[in-house]
């Protein structure tokens, strides 16, 4: 994995708030922790404080001795080590929030691991692959296509059989009406072909209604019926085609630089 795609994966994970490992060296040993990514910022990665080790954590402040962390994605397990900077039992993460966090440097080297799972892989401008999603309300009629103020403009940025990754975007001077986990009707056109399927939002803490803003949207369990397969089918092949471009491009990127 390059670096930029290395830094992208991150920087989604933090957006998305991802539960993470983190990793304390301690005697020759790691000591390992329950966290989750809180928020990208100029000073480094915030992640939430943990609940022991307090001296520990305070040791490897002075000392400068990495930490850990590792975290999953869709279809890889990452890692890093870097350091670790403060604490701030403060950290403002809305206006009626604080929690108790951490903040690490940004680590000079990822580590990346294929998962096999629900193959995620990155969509590319002028993709076959449309979609046009809706917010509705939980007694509403799949089917039926809602009024199209509560469409929601947005941009397909990776995709799986159970999901995708999407960057909302404001309506003109609108900001985005989003609410987390909400329900939404996802129309998915792929080749002439299309599917609708029931999809929950999901939106990372410190969501900006007014600008560009990362989110992942989770489909809801198909059912076996004769209609349920059809969508797996076509969710499965969308991925599957999406990811041996990707690995034609990557190879053709080889040749070019030799």
């Amino acid at each position: 994995m390059s670096n930029q795609k290395s830094e992208d994966v991150l920087a989604d994970a933090v957006a998305r708030n991802s539960a993470i490992v983190f990793s304390l060296p301690s005697a020759g040993m790691l000591r390992h922790h329950k966290s989750r990514f809180l928020a990208l910022t100029d000073e480094g990665i915030w992640i939430e404080g943990i609940k022991t080790d307090f001296a520990l954590l305070s040791d490897l402040i002075q000392s400068g001795e990495r930490a850990g962390v590792s975290f999953r994605t869709s279809t890889r397990m990452i890692n890093f080590s870097t350091a670790v900077l403060c604490k701030n039992p403060d950290f403002q993460m809305n206006k009626d929030l604080t929690v108790e966090a951490i903040l690490l440097r940004p680590p000079p080297q990822i580590d990346s691991q294929q998962r096999r799972n629900n193959y995620r892989v990155g969509v590319p401008e002028g993709s076959d692959l449309v979609s046009r999603i809706w917010r509705i309300s939980e007694h509403h009629v799949l089917r039926d296509r809602p009024m199209a103020s509560l469409e929601i403009p947005h941009q397909i940025t990776d995709m799986s059989a159970g999901g995708m990754g999407v960057r909302l975007l404001p309506r003109g001077d609108e900001p985005v009406k989003a609410t987390c986990d909400e329900r939404l009707r996802v129309e998915v056109t792929y080749q002439s072909e299309t599917i609708i399927v029931e999809g929950r939002l999901r939106l990372p803490n410190g969501f900006d209604p007014q600008g560009k803003c990362r989110a992942g949207i989770a489909f809801k369990k198909l059912e076996s019926d004769l209609e349920g397969r059809q969508a797996i089918a076509l969710l499965t092949r969308i991925a599957g085609d999406l990811q041996r471009d990707e690995v034609r491009q990557r190879k053709l990127g080889f040749r070019k630089a030799g």
